[in-house]
């Protein structure tokens, strides 16, 4: 799980984006959120430019400071960051039963961390499902280092409409991606049309708890912190995801927010509170070090205008997971495992 250095997050600054557009498109996306005026139809309507700009505007940050896998996981006690990502991959594709030789779809896939590390794990041929550009470009070129480019690939897609016939896949995973998704129901109908009969799928969503009160007004901007720092159209409680899944067909074989039994807290990492050596770079002071190096960067000209207030946002956004994680109104990792029923009677 490399990490890139200060010249690689320098460079890769905005994604796509043209360097000198960088500045509006930061303006474009705030303006999306509740924080800056937005409302929910509008992020929903428009998910597709919303979460373009976000990933652009933030892969470098994720990469410098996270590695490849851009997710949290539980964590024991003496285990780094970096092993506990690991374990929470494994997890998943044991839960999933992989086989060699199967065909697996990773929906939402990032630049591939989980997907290289699935792939070599349980020797399956895994497509990323991304809608971005940026995102996939580099996900090739990380592919093409470590030598799983022959069985594993990308497809640029919504996974609102994903670009496969029906049953196509042996089995299908989502690690907190599918919370982007403007209607959980559409993208789990979606998913449920390409897995083939008797497969099943597993996935990691990002929810409120039941602990969240929509009347509470520090609840709501701990939401509104979340949304604007990830690219949120809104955060679904637990129960909306279990209710989308039946309804588009699957049967759900278990369900379990894994945050509850983490021995260390998930939002640890982001926690200013702690000190570590192993992730330096999420630390309260490597933060520090971080946000005064991008304003130098973009001072001198070598990192894009705008730059600095991408990491505003993110700064918010780790904020409001670590208020969400100690309050336990959200969390990072509930996690289920759906069926699609061998056949239309079976799911009756």
């Amino acid at each position: 799980m490399s990490k890139a250095g200060v010249l690689d997050l320098a460079s890769g600054l905005g994604g796509k984006i043209d360097k000198t557009d960088v500045l509006s498109a930061v303006d474009k996306y705030e303006k999306y959120h509740v924080c800056y005026g937005g409302e929910e139809e509008a992020r929903k309507s428009n998910y597709t430019d919303m979460v373009n700009k976000y990933y652009d505007l933030v892969t470098s940050f994720y990469e410098y400071g996270w590695g490849e896998s851009f997710h949290f996981a539980p964590r024991w006690k003496g285990e780094s960051l970096r092993e506990s990502i690991k374990r929470h991959e494994h997890f998943l594709a044991l839960q999933l039963e992989l086989k060699p030789g199967q065909k697996v779809l990773d929906v939402g896939c990032g630049i591939g961390g989980p997907l290289r590390e699935i792939a070599r794990f349980s020797s399956t041929s895994i497509t990323g499902l991304n809608n971005n550009e940026y995102q996939i470009a580099r996900g090739k070129e990380l592919n093409r280092k470590v030598g799983v480019d022959k069985t594993c690939d990308f497809v640029k897609a919504d996974f609102m409409k994903i670009p496969f016939p029906e049953n196509t896949f042996d089995a299908v995973y989502a690690i907190e991606a599918t919370c982007h998704a403007p209607d959980a129901y559409g993208c789990y109908k979606e998913i449920y049309r390409v897995l083939k009969p008797g497969q099943c799928f597993a996935a990691y969503e990002w929810c409120m708890t039941d602990s969240f009160d929509p009347n509470n007004a520090e609840h709501q901007k701990i939401k509104a912190e979340i949304e604007i720092g990830n690219g949120l159209p809104d955060i679904r409680l637990t129960g909306k995801c279990l209710e989308a899944l039946k309804e588009a067909g699957f049967e759900v074989l278990w369900e379990k927010d894994l945050a509850k039994e983490s021995p260390l807290p998930w939002y640890l990492p982001l926690d200013k509170t702690r000190i570590s050596l192993s992730s330096f770079r999420l630390t309260a002071v490597g933060r520090f070090f971080t946000k005064n190096m991008v304003k130098a960067l973009e001072y001198v000209g070598l990192a894009p205008q705008g730059s600095q207030r991408v990491q505003d946002f993110l700064e918010k956004a780790a904020e409001g997971l670590v208020d969400g994680g100690k309050k336990e109104i959200f969390t990072a990792m509930y996690f289920f495992v759906a069926r699609k029923p061998l056949s239309a009677a079976d799911s009756q």
